[in-house]
């Protein structure tokens, strides 16, 4: 847009979801200010802001083509950096005891493997490249002020001297929403209500040299548990440099391997001896990692009557995902898409900034319903899981069961829900009529 309908929008939060929401607030507004508690890397480096950043993160098909929309050039970046393409599902082996193996068919989407730090950095790089985002790390935001006049945001920087900024909309991506839930608080309005799940899921993920040059399996293995009879599940997937995770995940949290051993022994346990196979001769480049997801939670801002003028909460402030099912970076990539389409509808309305709030508030519960319920429905299937099961819990299994069934005997369901699992087609598309008559059809001949 040439001429932009807001002079200053302020994003709070420098991560993915703060990223990409600059992106997409950027050809309409003037100026753009990225504001970051922590102190931000200049390499593919760690920060305390993200806990989880030294444990496998995935970009779904339809998150890195969001990625691309939002920032073009964004994927040939992140290659030149050194992630790893992936052929979903050729170069896939995705294991679980109620199928075996989904069969490792081109499904024609890829996806980039890489670390989390590694796939910010690139994308910080290129935010800063944009003309008129300036990104401020040590900035810690105390508390936003808003009326019918202005929105102010205040923040505390590194020497210890408070800064305040006016601004016509205040993006709050800082993750929990601390800000928005204090204004809230000082304004005397309620809070959105909440709905969690508790998952206590622990992750134990080592770093490993390049595996044997005689090694054939396939470049990512995903092994999956029978619920009813272990929590653990295992991961082995490239990374940048030639190295590789390998990881091992629990529901219900009961142990954390102390040493390489017990990760061996660990992925020994698991369904299939897979990734034990490839990595037991190996050692980790350094130690182990842990961390510890206690519950998904939603915050649901879109129940709300309205929301303080010129503040918006997007991505982890509302809505937090087992990060298990590698929905988070994607979904907060259409959630910013979403945000520029709500500002580019409303560009036109005497009041904007409270039009893009309702637009954007209006479509994003439903964006989230889905990979939700799809996340929330598997981890009722362990019997620590905590919590309200989703509406037709039964019936999703019964489902999902089906599904898989279908998708290792028919290339078209396979090749369905592959794009609905990464985000490129919607969970609707389930409900195609040949899609449907095929599912049925091999639940039909299994009962035969």
């Amino acid at each position: 847009m040439n001429n932009p309908i807001g002079k200053r929008a302020i994003v709070i939060g420098a991560g993915i979801g703060g990223l990409l929401s600059a992106a997409a607030v950027s050809p309409y507004f003037a100026e753009i200010v990225v504001l970051e508690r922590d102190r931000l890397p200049s390499s593919a480096s760690p920060r305390a802001g993200v806990p989880q950043d030294r444990q496998p993160h995935f970009l779904l098909a339809g998150g890195l083509q969001g990625h691309e929309r939002l920032v073009p050039g964004f994927e040939t970046a992140l290659l030149r950096a050194g992630a790893v393409p992936i052929n979903v599902f050729r170069e896939m082996r995705y294991e679980r005891p109620d199928i075996g193996v989904l069969p490792q068919r081109d499904c024609e989407l890829t996806i980039l493997c890489a670390t989390r730090p590694l796939i910010e950095h690139v994308l910080r790089q290129r935010i800063v490249s944009f003309h008129n985002v300036t990104l401020r790390s040590e900035c810690r935001v105390t508390d936003l002020v808003t009326d019918d006049r202005r929105r102010s945001v205040r923040f505390e920087i590194r020497t210890g001297g408070l800064v305040t900024l006016d601004a016509d909309l205040v993006v709050d991506a800082s993750g929990r929403g601390a800000p928005t839930f204090a204004l809230l608080e000082t304004l005397g309005w309620p809070r959105p209500i909440e709905t969690t799940v508790g998952v206590d899921i622990g992750y134990t993920t080592a770093v490993l040299p390049r595996l044997p040059a005689n090694s054939s399996h396939p470049k990512i293995v995903i092994t999956l548990p029978d619920p009813s009879k272990s929590a653990f599940a295992g991961l082995l997937m490239p990374i940048e440099g030639g190295q590789w995770f390998v990881s091992v995940s629990e529901h219900g949290a009961k142990e954390r391997p102390k040493t390489w051993t017990d990760l061996l022994s660990i992925l020994r346990r698991l369904h299939t001896s897979t990734i034990y196979d490839a990595v037991r001769d190996l050692q980790p480049v350094d130690g182990l990692r842990h961390f510890i997801f206690e519950e998904s939670r939603w915050r649901h801002f879109e129940r709300l009557k309205k929301l303080p003028r010129g503040i918006l909460p997007i991505a982890d402030s509302i809505c937090r995902f087992n990060p298990i099912y590698a929905q988070g970076m994607s979904i907060a990539a259409q959630q910013a898409e979403l945000l520029g389409q709500a500002i580019r509808s409303a560009a036109q309305d005497l009041d904007f900034i409270e039009a893009l709030q309702i637009r954007f508030m209006a479509e994003v519960g439903q964006m989230l319903e889905a990979p939700w319920t799809f996340g929330v429905s598997a981890d009722f299937a362990f019997p620590g899981t905590r919590g309200e099961r989703p509406q037709n819990y039964h019936e999703s299994r019964q489902f999902e069961a089906n599904l898989f069934r279908a998708a290792v005997a028919d290339p078209l369901v396979q090749k369905t829900f592959s794009s609905v699992l990464h985000l490129t087609r919607p969970f609707e598309s389930f409900q195609n009529p040949d899609i449907r008559r095929r599912i049925e059809a091999h639940v039909a001949a299994k009962s035969a």
